[in-house]
């Protein structure tokens, strides 16, 4: 559940979220 929402909030900030979100979760992206 928690993975989904981060994919949301993604889809709503746009690329400015992947930048944080790559140093807060870098196991996502493989």
């Amino acid at each position: 559940a928690k993975y989904n929402r981060l994919l949301r909030i993604e889809e709503e900030l746009g690329d400015t979220a992947i930048y944080p979100g790559l140093q807060a979760f870098p196991h996502l992206r493989k």
